[in-house]
């Protein structure tokens, strides 16, 4: 009889230790098994987008820290303004003025640097709620591959724009020289366009969005960019090649008087330039 008990309890234990056959295909279950292939899909997309959310949560924590270290900063920029004040009132002779000029200089790009890395945040922190958001989202609908690569994407992409929003026009001139180089027209472009609103080199950075988007073929862009450099400086170094390009983007366009005007004019004011002997044989 007790050999008949045991022998059930042991079946009991072994039941127990076997997953359920109403378990399977539990996506939400520690542990899920007997999935489809599209359930396996959905629950690899899952384990994607909880990786992604837990570097979010992570950047979002080393943001905080930062926060913390600029507004120690800020305190120390306060604690030196308070400093300088009595500096100032100690300084008299005209050599002392030249330091006190320079302390001032001091303190002005140290509240600079506070100011940037504030706005720094408060785009980042806007940034990483929309992924936030984004995410949920995308985890809610369980997506297919492929979308959840589209919609990555998207995120990544305005990440990037947002970023680069927050830069200094020359470090977006400087970024989108090294793009131009490596021919990759289409971020160069973008980056010049950046600059440019953002005035810096406006007229060069209008010729050098005109010559990505000439390279790209896109000629209606190029000539509207041209036009632009033009008007803000007409003496510069590299008009020869933007009157050339000018008249062959509009040649292509099909407005070919147009483009006759400009190779003439080309040929008038930078006779002995490479860029005219190719204007000649176009005409």
């Amino acid at each position: 009889m007790l050999r008949v008990i045991s022998m059930l309890l042991i079946g009991l234990f072994a039941v127990a230790d076997e997953p359920s056959a109403f378990e399977a295909g539990n996506l939400d279950s520690p542990n899920p098994y007997g999935l489809t292939k599209s359930e396996k899909a959905i629950l690899a997309n899952k384990k994607e987008i909880d990786t992604i959310k837990k570097s979010v949560y992570s950047m979002q924590s080393k943001l905080n820290t930062l926060q913390e270290k600029v507004a120690g900063i800020e305190s120390i920029v306060e604690g030196l303004d308070e400093g300088f004040n009595e500096i100032k009132k100690e300084l008299k002779s005209s050599k002392n003025e030249e330091i006190s000029q320079e302390i001032a200089l001091l303190k002005k790009d140290l509240n600079a640097t506070v100011s940037m890395q504030k706005e720094n945040f408060k785009q980042i922190r806007i940034i990483l709620k929309e992924i936030t958001s984004m995410i949920d989202k995308i985890n809610a609908t369980y997506v297919s591959k492929n979308e959840l690569k589209k919609e990555l994407q998207k995120i990544f992409q305005q990440l990037g724009k947002n970023s680069l929003k927050s830069l200094s026009g020359s470090k977006l001139y400087q970024m989108a020289h090294r793009a131009y180089k490596k021919k990759d027209f289409a971020k160069a472009r973008e980056l010049f366009e950046m600059s440019a609103a953002k005035q810096y080199k406006p007229a060069a950075s209008n010729f050098y969005a005109g010559e990505s988007c000439y390279y790209s073929k896109d000629y209606a862009c190029a000539v509207e960019h041209y036009k632009k450099s033009a008007s803000l400086y007409a003496k510069a170094s590299y008009m020869p090649t933007l009157l050339l390009h000018t008249a062959i983007s509009l040649e292509k366009l099909g407005q070919k008087k147009e483009a006759k005007k400009f190779f003439n004019t080309l040929i008038k004011l930078y006779p002995k330039t490479k860029a005219a002997k190719i204007a000649k044989k176009h005409i």
